[in-house]
């Protein structure tokens, strides 16, 4: 499950993810974050990830086919995970964007708002 959230006045989007990831949901909110990008400018992400049972293989080319362009779009991302290697992943996203990219765990979720905000 995918859940995307932003507000009008931010320039953050909020996506949680938890359990499996589809890619129907992975293409709805990549949708969601184009159309934030083009009318809003909306640069920054905050990712919370929790209690992730697996991903669709087809999910993981949709990610990297239309969600590699768009993480190029983003200035700063806060990733909150439960997950040891999902932290110790933050160092491939260089590869993908020019973002400023930090990882915390689930307990710091006020900390990377405070972050992501500044």
């Amino acid at each position: 499950m995918i859940l995307y959230h932003t507000d009008p006045d931010s320039p953050v989007v909020e996506i949680f993810v938890e359990g499996k990831i589809t890619d129907r949901d992975l293409r709805e909110a990549i949708e969601r974050m184009r159309a934030d990008l083009e009318l809003n400018g909306k640069t920054r992400v905050l990712e919370r990830i929790e209690h992730v049972t697996g991903i669709e293989p087809k999910a993981l080319w949709t990610d990297l086919t239309l969600g590699v362009s768009l993480a190029r779009k983003i200035t700063r991302a806060a990733v909150v995970a439960d997950a040891g290697w999902i932290h110790a992943s933050m160092h491939l996203a260089r590869f993908f964007t020019k973002a400023e990219v930090k990882a915390f765990h689930v307990n710091e979720l006020d900390q990377a708002r405070a972050w992501i905000n500044a």
